[in-house]
């Protein structure tokens, strides 16, 4: 065989493992990606600042950690300082106190969740109030209202963990999770879940125990790992 002989047999030889290696990279590629974009569902959170602040914890979890293949879509709705009767208007004074029936109907016909997780309440326990305002009177009256504003859809509600939040908020936290506990048994669609009974015994899921009602970041990542097991139960990978 000749030199230019030689010359193009291993022209042929490199072009002929240029595109094995180029096709296989696309495959392992594609191998890799073809199955991560499903969804298992779109879950509206509505809460106060403790979802705030754990948006990012929410997102990761659903998301990606164990569900990079299957992901959920969060969608977020929750508003520093939020009880279920919170104020619609920015005047200190307001004297109305519709802001999730204003909220809510803006958002649900433009959104078709799967889910709504609800973490309200605690701005709730500091003091009685009424049926019609913020506060833990009338909390039954509350929670009727507020799932009177979402259909058939789905809620899953947090139990307050009274052990590690303020000792002055005890009555207010447990009236108001007699009352949810009870509103179960009238809302087929509720799902009232015990995270009390994960969380009272870890102090250290309060950024300040005994003070503070903000969860710290190991409390965060607990109370999404909580609800994410929740609705893994209720919504199969697809």
């Amino acid at each position: 065989m000749t030199g230019r002989q030689n010359a193009f047999v291993r022209r042929v030889v490199l072009g002929v493992a240029l595109i094995v290696l180029l096709t296989t990279g696309a495959f392992a590629a594609g191998a890799s990606t073809s199955g991560n974009a499903r969804t298992r569902g779109l879950v509206l959170f509505v809460g106060d600042s403790n979802v705030t602040i754990s948006a990012g914890v929410i997102d990761a979890q659903l998301t990606y950690w164990e569900h990079d293949d299957n992901g959920y879509v969060p969608v977020f709705a929750s508003r520093v300082g939020a009880s279920i009767r919170s104020p619609d208007c920015l005047d200190p004074n307001c004297s109305t106190f519709n802001y999730w029936k204003l909220k809510l109907s803006t958002i649900l016909p433009k959104l078709d969740a799967d889910a709504i997780v609800n973490d309200l309440g605690i701005n709730d326990t500091a003091f009685e109030g009424s049926a019609g305002t913020p506060g833990y009177a009338g909390y039954g009256v509350k929670i009727d209202w507020f799932m009177g504003l979402v259909g058939d859809k789905p809620v899953f509600w947090t139990l307050l963990p009274c052990a590690i939040e303020p000792p002055a908020r005890e009555v207010g936290c447990k009236r108001v999770n007699a009352a949810l506990s009870q509103a179960a048994e009238r809302w087929p669609n509720l799902v009232v879940l015990a995270w009390n009974a994960v969380a009272n015994d870890h102090p250290e899921y309060m950024s300040s125990p005994g003070s503070s009602v903000h969860y710290s970041a190991e409390g965060r990542w607990a109370w999404t790992r909580f609800v994410v097991d929740e609705l893994d139960a209720r919504f199969p990978a697809p």
